[in-house]
């Protein structure tokens, strides 16, 4: 592309038209529908016109971010910040704007291309609903929402578009609101994010408590300093704050302690991105119709957690800006259980959307223990490359869910490559990408994440790269189920409509070819030869370069293949059967899979046993309190009343005197407490 640096320059400018678009789509549907909708005579053009409008405005977005990145790409001065404050009080003042550089082009890139794929996509999926409209509007509000938590220039900002999202999400999983199953979904999610967000909201006040004196006049909690005024950014005012007393390197349960104000905002990306232990959301997402679920788990709402760490990495940085911090440590941790946790739990499930789902689970949790062991630019590559495949499989299996007729247990599939070609050809992509075969594009990123692990903690690598073969072992397993064998379905299974496996087809080409062509950095993985110039779209320099160790690589490729060789032998072949066994004997380890774990029932133990029995019990208790305290001034004053009727006689002198008797108490109390000299 060959572009004039003005409408380069104008591009990067008018970033905010990407995500007002979005909304302007959904107000405009959702407002022609409330105002117009019921007077409209074709409401088949009513329907057509909103899904144009919704997806005119993403199809905008994507072109717009793609002539963005070519401008950063060309010249990276041209990252561009613009704030308007929206609150001031003398010295303080809260700003939004939006910012554009590479952090935020990568993320722009990824969500417009999705959703734009998924929007299509929505057009075959639920082209016979009833809420049609309505479900595009609550599409636009969704990709809206997360381009705005995107383009950010600051915490407080990025705060309120992260409620946005959360909103609209909950929305989105309760679509089907009249099924009892997706309204207790979405209350689930909601409830679980509000304890996750509730912890975020206290890290931001702390952030705030501490940083306050120290932004020199510019953007409040801003993540990067806006050229050519006097703020900073939030690394520096943290520096200061050290310096000066207001926040403290160690740990401790008090307001100023760094590492708890890390861990208490990393608590909003734990819930978002379904990390221990607030991850029990996520599978029950799945009753929200198949689009959105390839939105929501592929490149939007759960990335929003990858992201916010990632563009508040500062907070997370030990005071002399290394990764040898207590949050880094707990960010790690977090995401390795999450990674070997969500592996396990797949290996056993036969919902094809579940699988799926504890899939994007660990995945998260992969990209996650990558931020932690300081492995920055390996983690948002895997963010990147993961986007693609599982948007793709995520799809794809909403194809492979109507042409068996709505079926989702994969035990009742098998055979569907021949009746459904390009679903079958785009899901086989899709799952030898996220397995880590080479040279597709999860191979590039899964195993610079690996590697970084591997110096940062042997426990660590080790796990990641037994869960890479656990998660080869299970997406085979899916895969082979679905896709070979002979047909086990009650009905004539067939191949969805173009519309539905276009979009499949599209994204299998970044599933196939990001990660060389955007990944394959020479110096990452030879440490010397010259760096792709491609690659500095998703390696930034920050806070180094990982380089790929080839052994550790090595390693993780041969247990990759040899999960997907005894999935082969297990399913198709049938030369192991102790999978059958386990399922038969109900082993101990497959009835902890099978069970998630049993997070679900502790949790509503806890909530049943302990949290609602304290409720009850305290209610009564305030509740009798107050009432008591509202029936005994009934009384007093239903007393007061019964005595002092006897004062209204009517006679005007008895006033008269009742008027002389307490002046005559006042000075007698005024004496009293004043005496004369």
């Amino acid at each position: 592309m060959n572009f004039s640096p003005e409408f380069l320059t104008a591009a990067v400018d008018s970033a905010w038209l990407i995500v007002a678009l979005p909304f302007l789509a959904g107000f405009l549907i959702i407002g022609s529908f409330l105002v117009g909708g019921i007077h409209i005579g074709d409401k088949r053009v009513f329907k057509t016109l909103a899904m144009l409008t919704s997806i005119g405005a993403v199809t905008w977005g994507f072109f717009h971010s793609i002539v963005i990145f070519e401008a950063l790409r060309i010249n990276p001065a041209l990252a561009y910040q613009q704030n308007w404050d929206w609150f001031t009080c003398q010295n303080f003042k809260l700003s939004v704007g939006f910012l554009v550089d590479n952090l935020a082009c990568m993320m722009l890139i990824v969500v417009t291309t999705v959703s734009l794929f998924v929007q299509v996509y929505t057009h075959g999926y639920m082209r016979e609903d009833p809420g049609y409209a309505r479900f595009y509007s609550y599409l636009s509000l969704f990709t809206g929402s997360m381009l705005g938590l995107v383009v950010s220039t600051n915490m407080f900002q990025m705060y309120g578009f992260w409620e946005l999202v959360g909103v609209c999400s909950y929305l989105l999983i309760g679509y089907w609101w009249y099924k009892n199953s997706a309204a207790a979904a979405c209350m689930k999610a909601f409830v679980v994010n509000r304890v996750g967000d509730f912890m975020f909201l206290v890290g931001i006040l702390m952030l705030l408590l501490a940083t306050k004196d120290f932004w020199s006049g510019g953007t409040c909690m801003a993540f990067v300093a806006q050229p050519g005024t006097s703020g900073t950014d939030l690394a520096g005012a943290l520096q200061h704050a050290l310096q000066a007393g207001t926040l403290r390197p160690e740990l401790a349960l008090a307001a100023s302690s760094m590492p708890l104000m890390a861990i208490l905002i990393f608590g909003g990306p734990m819930a978002k991105s379904a990390q221990f232990p607030l991850h029990v959301w996520l599978p029950d997402a799945m009753e929200g119709p198949t689009p959105i679920s390839a939105l929501i788990h592929a490149a939007t709402m759960v990335a929003a957690g990858i992201y916010l760490v990632a563009r508040a990495y500062p907070v997370f940085l030990a005071p002399d800006g290394g990764t040898d911090s207590i949050a880094l440590a707990v960010v790690a941790t977090i995401g390795t259980i999450t990674a070997v946790m969500a592996a396990t739990i797949a290996l056993s499930q036969n919902d094809i959307k579940r699988v799926l789902a504890w899939s994007t689970c660990s995945q998260l949790g992969y990209m996650m223990a990558a931020l932690g062991v300081g492995a920055f630019s390996a983690g948002l590559f895997h963010l990147f490359t993961h986007a693609f495949f599982k948007a793709m499989l995520f799809l794809g299996s909403g194809a492979v869910i109507l042409g068996c007729h709505h079926e989702q247990d994969i035990r009742k599939m098998g055979g569907l490559s021949k009746v459904m070609p390009w679903t079958g050809a785009t899901f086989l992509i899709g799952t030898l990408a996220i397995a880590g075969v080479p040279p597709l594009s999860a191979w590039f990123s899964k195993d610079e994440i690996v590697a970084a692990a591997m110096h940062y903690n042997p426990g660590i690598g080790w796990a990641l790269i037994i869960t890479a073969g656990l998660t080869a072992f299970y997406m085979f397993r899916l895969y082979f189920l679905v896709f070979t064998g002979t047909y086990r379905g009650d009905h004539k299974a067939h191949e969805v409509t173009p519309v539905m496996w276009l979009p499949l087809v599209f994204l299998a080409v970044p599933s196939m070819f990001a990660g060389g062509l955007l990944g394959f950095n020479q110096e990452a993985f030879f440490g010397a030869g010259g760096v792709n110039p491609w690659a500095s779209f998703v390696h930034f320099q920050h806070p180094h370069v990982e380089k790929v160790d080839s052994m550790v690589m090595g390693i993780s490729t041969i247990i990759a293949l040899g999960g997907i060789a005894v999935s082969y032998l297990t399913y198709v072949t049938k030369t192991f059967d102790f999978n059958t066994k386990l399922v038969e004997s109900q082993n101990p380890l497959w009835k902890i899979s099978y069970n998630k774990w049993y997070f679900d029932d502790i949790y509503m133990a806890f909530v049943n046993k302990g949290v609602l029995p304290l409720f009850d019990k305290s209610w009564k208790l305030v509740d009798g309190i107050i009432d008591n305290i509202v029936n005994g001034m009934s009384l007093i004053t239903s007393a007061f009343g019964e005595v002092l009727k006897y004062t209204q006689t009517g006679k005007g002198q008895y006033y008269a005197l009742v008027i002389f008797a307490w002046v005559a108490l006042l000075t007698w109390i005024v004496y009293l407490a004043y005496p004369l000299a």
